[in-house]
């Protein structure tokens, strides 16, 4: 039975949760003043008082969830995050199994006869799908059981999602969400080796292989973790995200394909669906990448009274009365209180200029690939794009840069996080966010991103080299 989270009155009030949000985001967070302007305040304030009214009639902590997740969308700020953080007990169902076990009871129990049953993966999660266990009561068809995550939240054995079956191969589900709330969803089979959760995420099948199917490429199977492979002699480099490696290890990779990497006249660099990480990550790339010094924008910070409490709260002042200051400490918290309600920009200029120590000429040309990067592989492609050897391929991005640094605090039984500062100066005048930025060379989703790119990339180069 999956849980009915109802309120605690004496610990959560959707209504008060509800109203510290809307403060929050009024005071302190850094976009505010550019996505509620004259032009749309009366649509955000009818949308507030709509969701507020809401608030007000809600007394089950995820339809509370819903609601302030709803209020924040007039934002489309992809660094907005809201998670239950109260004490309450989530009840979190387990069924106790491991992957040897499975894949045990898979061959014991003949599970082959259902293609839905077997291993599936999403990005950091790896998820057994059962049927539902006979001492259990709930109407449900299959569990979908966690056997291993990257996610700290997440352990093994933990119910993922449970599928009902509602016509042939599509399901009614109940999917939990990463603070473990449940989100009722449709749920669709699409072959024997995708199942799609309706507007969330789409798992691929690892075990076992399907047979009807033709087999996977490397560039398939690994497309959720980092690798450096070959397509022809071509060098490939997949990054799903930009956190699960490091720099050391990204430059250990370059170096050891130093010489392949320059005999290519191209290169593909892969950050489809790339949700972000840490920057530093993708340096070991750049001198491949770069054709000269790039224009990196300057950040700035909103200084709101929330906002630099918390600076303050993060600093060697924290703890400290104004009496205790030594005189180079009150001359900065001064110079700080003067900034309030202000965009600090601690740089005047604009931006400032990277180039690595060495920028190799080979490769000629480099095929990028992305559709949604989100975060920092927004920012790798704003930073690559600048260099003429780099080709953009596939979607926009998924416009979510703009602001950053995000700022946490409780809002009673929920945290929100919040982005506090700016990607630069001009986020008002030249956006990316929401609409994220423009590939060279769109390719619809229904085309083959990688295999076009190639074959485009092949014709650009003959091209250019006709005209020597």
């Amino acid at each position: 039975m999956l849980p009915y989270l109802t309120l605690q009155a004496q610990d959560c009030n959707c209504e008060d949760s509800f109203e510290k949000t809307v403060d929050v985001y009024e005071k302190d967070y850094s976009l505010f003043i550019y996505k509620v302007t004259d032009e749309n305040r009366d649509l955000y304030t009818a949308h507030t008082d709509i969701m507020r009214t809401k608030a007000m009639q809600t007394d089950n902590l995820q339809d509370c969830k819903t609601i302030l997740v709803q209020w924040l969308d007039f934002f489309r700020d992809g660094h907005t995050y809201l998670k239950i953080s109260t004490s309450i007990d989530l009840d979190i169902e387990k069924i106790p199994i491991s992957e040897k076990e499975f894949k045990s009871s898979y061959k014991r129990n003949e599970y082959k006869q259902n293609p839905l049953l077997g291993i599936w993966q999403y990005k950091g999660y790896e998820v057994a799908i059962i049927p539902n266990p006979k001492n259990k009561n709930q109407t449900r068809d299959f569990v979908g059981l966690v056997i291993n995550s990257s996610n700290e939240d997440w352990n093994q054995g933990d119910v993922k999602f449970e599928l009902t079956s509602d016509f042939g191969s599509n399901y009614k589900s109940t999917f939990m969400m990463g603070d473990h709330t449940p989100k009722t969803v449709k749920a669709y089979q699409l072959s024997e080796s995708k199942l799609s959760f309706e507007n969330l995420n789409e798992w691929t099948k690892i075990w076992p292989k399907t047979s009807s199917e033709v087999s996977e490429s490397e560039i398939v199977e690994k497309f959720g973790q980092f690798h450096f492979t070959e397509i022809d002699g071509i060098p490939y480099l997949r990054f799903p995200d930009f956190y699960s490696v490091d720099e050391l290890h990204v430059d250990s990779i370059m170096k050891a394909n130093h010489e392949k990497l320059l005999a290519s006249e191209f290169i593909i660099v892969d950050i489809r669906e790339n949700g972000g990480g840490n920057d530093v990550t993708y340096y070991p790339l750049l001198p491949y990448i770069l054709s000269g010094p790039i224009q990196i924008p300057n950040t700035g910070l909103w200084m709101s009274d929330g906002n630099i409490k918390k600076f303050f709260e993060s600093s060697d002042l924290k703890g400290k009365s104004i009496d205790e200051y030594t005189a180079e400490e009150r001359e900065l918290y001064d110079y700080v209180m003067s900034l309030k309600g202000t965009a600090f920009f601690e740089d005047p200029n604009y931006f400032y200029e990277y180039e690595p120590d060495t920028i190799y000429t080979s490769p000629m040309k480099v095929i990028l690939l992305s559709t949604e990067a989100g975060s920092s592989g927004e920012t790798f492609v704003y930073r690559a794009n600048q260099s003429d050897k780099v080709v953009v391929y596939g979607q926009n991005t998924a416009g979510v840069v703009d602001g950053f640094n995000g700022l946490s605090t409780d809002i009673g039984c929920f945290t929100l996080t919040y982005p506090s500062s700016f990607r630069a100066k001009d986020v008002n005048e030249n956006p990316i966010d929401p609409y994220g930025i423009a590939p060279d060379v769109y390719v619809d989703e229904d085309v083959d991103v990688l295999a076009y790119s190639i074959q485009h990339m092949k014709q650009l180069i003959k091209n250019v080299n006709s005209k020597k």
